[in-house]
């Protein structure tokens, strides 16, 4: 069965549905209700890229703020990227577009077609789809800068490898502050292309540290200077009132519609300025943030705040919008890191380091030329100091 989703649609929200339920409770309670684990599994997820579009799509400064975020959404959350249209651009065109698609998922197979023409079998029963790689610990790790496999090595490289180290020309760069770490790609790989391309100048680069931001000057120094800022409920209305019964006359009805047309009216006008505030609001933000930090594509990972200090906070940013949640409370919390199976403690303390478990700032950084002293020195002058740390948690 092939589902097609509308093109507004979150694949991992469908995802989820097609996820078991791993609770902490007895199961045989659930027997009489068909969970849809139970009647079929998810065999790909396959995002179909409108090639010609794809920057315009990706635009700051589009009609929909939240056009970006989702369209980068739907390209990480996929196994199988179908770059369509290709016909409607050149090769140079083309291959920028295939380079950031690889930044934002390197792990999905990349299409190229017209008129959306590829062969069924390629995303048919393909069985590409785990759950697992599709963890918020896969948008902050350093898997991304080690070689593709298969790459042929240099001399030196295999002799490190036999000795049952990493490549020596793929080893990462740690650039320690004392506060934090920043963590590059290797730069000696010539014979083993990394996972970003190189020709549009596309790196990346990963944020560590282990001490909260403050979050005054979290969001006023960085986040509020930088981005917009969206509540994802922004824009709903309420659309509860009073049950009461209304009887309107022909001429009631009459002034009503027009009254609605005018209000109507009024309401594009409203929505057509706030979006040109926002676009020009952006624009400032965009110029301050290409000088401080360079092109930034994609920026994600988690955040621990001082002010929210059980509460994972996950951030997301694409382009101008930055969003903020939380999935839930840090694994240092969770009953079954402690009295749990041993896999169940190895799963929950993989990232713990020290008094404060796994609470941490591990963010990732895509885009073109990006100034990653600049950015570390920002966040860094974000954290707590030594005398904010030392007045501990009720402090």
């Amino acid at each position: 069965m092939i589902i097609e989703a509308s093109g507004v649609s979150e694949p991992a929200a469908i995802a989820s549905l097609f996820k078991t339920c791993q609770d902490d409770h007895d199961h045989a309670e659930d027997e009489d209700e068909i969970a849809l684990s139970k009647l079929a599994k998810l065999d790909t997820i396959v995002t179909v890229v409108d090639t010609a579009q794809f920057f315009s799509n990706l635009s700051p400064f589009s009609s929909s703020y939240k056009n970006n975020q989702l369209l980068m959404d739907q390209i990480e959350f996929s196994n199988i990227v179908v770059l369509n249209k290709t016909d409607l651009v050149n090769e140079d065109q083309l291959e920028s577009v295939r380079e950031h698609v690889y930044a934002l998922n390197d792990k999905a197979r990349i299409l190229t077609c017209q008129e959306s023409a590829i062969d069924v079998k390629e995303v048919v029963n393909s069985g590409h789809f785990r759950m697992e790689d599709f963890d918020l610990e896969r948008f902050s790790t350093v898997d991304m800068f080690q070689p593709i496999a298969g790459s042929k090595l240099k001399p030196c490289c295999e002799q490190s490898v036999s000795r049952g180290d990493t490549a020596c020309c793929s080893k990462t760069l740690t650039i320690d502050s004392g506060l934090s770490q920043v963590i590059l790609p290797p730069k000696n790989n010539p014979n083993a292309k990394t996972r970003h391309g190189s020709n549009y100048q596309i790196s990346s680069f990963v944020y560590k540290a282990r001490r909260p931001f403050n979050p005054v000057k979290f969001h006023h120094n960085f986040l509020l200077l930088y981005f917009i800022v969206i509540d994802d409920d922004e824009g709903d209305d309420d659309d509860e009132g009073d049950d009461e019964d209304v009887i309107e006359t022909e001429d009631d009805k009459g002034e009503s519609s027009n009254d609605d047309q005018q209000e109507k009216m009024d309401m594009d006008d409203l929505e057509k300025e706030k979006l040109q505030r926002m676009q020009e609001k952006g624009e400032e933000k965009m110029d301050l943030r290409s000088e401080a930090f360079g092109s930034l594509l994609r920026m994600k990972g988690f955040m621990w705040q001082a002010s929210s200090h059980d509460l994972i906070g996950f951030i997301s940013v694409a382009g101008n919008v930055a969003r903020v949640e939380s999935p839930g409370k840090w694994t240092c919390l969770d009953i079954k890191a402690y009295n749990g199976s041993d896999s169940e403690k190895k799963r929950l303390r993989k990232d713990w380091n020290g008094l404060w478990g796994d609470r941490r700032q591990e963010l990732v950084f895509i885009g073109q030329d990006l100034k990653h002293k600049e950015i570390q020195n920002l966040l860094d002058s974000c954290l707590l100091d030594n005398d904010e740390m030392g007045m501990g948690v009720d402090g």
